[in-house]
């Protein structure tokens, strides 16, 4: 969605954020270490993205959000495309549900484990996020460049969530570790699938108490 719920990744150079025609593809990072303008744009995106939906995401409606002239997209991203890599990015990078890193950093054995799952759990719930994921999920298997981001953002994704889930009693070898970390994965966004589809009649907080005994089980994990 991170490095699941990494800060943003530092920009490159002086320290100054890529910026102008030629920045890589995507722009800088997403998040705080954009310029003011970028995350301008990047927010009028998300939410246009997120309130509307892809079919309303174009140049003139992130202009006419942002205030931003729509020049400026292609200045600071690239385009359209590096926009849309830009707000792949943003999916996994959620301070709304806290960093994966201070769970890495601040615990150890169980407890970590524990905290990590807790943390899925919030991702799955937070409706703002997954409907963007959503919206943009489709669009990526026919645009190389999103399609692209994407992969290498799940790819970041199921190495932190094998590192969290080592933690716990129950050894796992490396490529179990991966397979475990995109199985819980799909769980996480297969249950934010059925609470945007159902938000009144799905129990996700019961769904999730289910996955946390089974995958506790396995991993050796106490009850909660």
């Amino acid at each position: 969605m991170k490095r699941p719920g990494q800060p943003p990744r530092p920009s490159r150079g002086s320290g100054e954020p890529a910026e102008g025609p030629g920045a890589s593809p995507g722009g800088p990072s997403a998040g705080s270490g954009l310029p003011p303008t970028a995350r301008r744009l990047l927010a009028a995106a998300q939410d246009i993205l997120a309130e509307r939906g892809y079919s309303d995401l174009t140049m003139t409606a992130i202009s006419q959000v942002s205030g931003v002239n729509r020049a400026l997209v292609s200045y600071y991203f690239g385009g359209k495309a590096g926009l849309l890599a830009a707000l792949v990015e943003s999916l996994f990078l959620n301070p709304e549900v806290g960093y994966v890193e201070e769970i890495r950093a601040t615990r150890d054995g169980v407890d970590r484990a524990d905290a990590f799952l807790d943390w899925q759990r919030r991702v799955s719930a937070n409706d703002r996020t997954n409907r963007m994921l959503y919206e943009l999920l489709p669009h990526a298997l026919r645009e190389p460049e999103v399609r692209a981001r994407f992969a290498e953002e799940y790819r970041e994704y199921r190495s932190v969530d094998g590192e969290c889930l080592d933690a716990a009693p129950h050894g796992l070898s490396e490529s179990e570790l991966e397979a475990l970390a995109a199985v819980s994965i799909a769980v996480v966004e297969g249950l934010g699938i059925q609470r945007a589809l159902d938000p009144e009649g799905f129990d996700h907080e019961g769904a999730w108490r289910m996955w946390r005994r089974v995958i506790g089980a396995y991993l050796v994990l106490p009850e909660r």
